[in-house]
């Protein structure tokens, strides 16, 4: 029996549960279930009628639904998850959160002026570039240099080597994440 379960009807009189959020069964008894929330945090008895079961083998690019990795609903997944890139096989993934979750993570693009201005400061062919955080060097045309930006304001950083553009954006520009990750490999 799966272990993860999905508002499938609307509750009343709960404002905090939305349509296709995913939980965890704490306890199943004849006609309801204890359930945790994981978007909400939150563990409620609810009556079997306003749920079902996720058999959570059958999600993911490949099959009808998939689960958010952020928002935890249980959405399809042709039509709520963009394109991510092709793997091998020319098989597509789809990005691990939603379409509305991702334009929050996307946040605030940086402006065109702004764009204009750094690409005139963009690492040249065959130029040396030093990462200002990994201290790596590389060559310009050879890896790739990313322009960095605060996705809250747009205001934009500076460039990075690929990789820790993507670390960045991996710990959603959050210092305590970052710090924990800090605090973790220094144990």
């Amino acid at each position: 029996m799966s272990h993860l379960v999905y508002i499938k009807k609307e509750v009343p009189n709960n404002k905090k549960l939305e349509l296709f959020d995913v939980g965890r069964i704490i306890e199943i008894n004849d006609d309801s279930m204890k359930v945790e929330f994981l978007r909400i945090d939150l563990i409620i008895v609810l009556s079997k009628e306003f749920i079902d079961t996720i058999n959570i083998s059958n999600t993911g690019d490949r099959f009808e639904y998939k689960v958010c990795d952020r928002c935890f609903k249980y959405l399809k997944t042709e039509t709520l998850y963009e394109n991510n890139r092709l793997k091998k096989g020319d098989v597509i993934t789809k990005r691990p959160s939603c379409r509305d979750c991702r334009k929050i993570k996307n946040g605030k693009n940086v402006s065109t002026e702004d764009r204009k201005k750094w690409e005139l400061l963009k690492p040249k062919i065959g130029e040396i570039f030093i990462c200002p955080i990994c201290r790596k060097k590389s060559i310009g045309g050879i890896s790739k240099h990313v322009l960095d930006h605060n996705h809250s304001t747009g205001e934009v950083r500076g460039y990075l080597c690929e990789s820790c553009n993507t670390g960045i954006g991996r710990f959603d520009d959050d210092s305590l994440i970052i710090k924990n990750a800090i605090d973790w490999i220094g144990n």
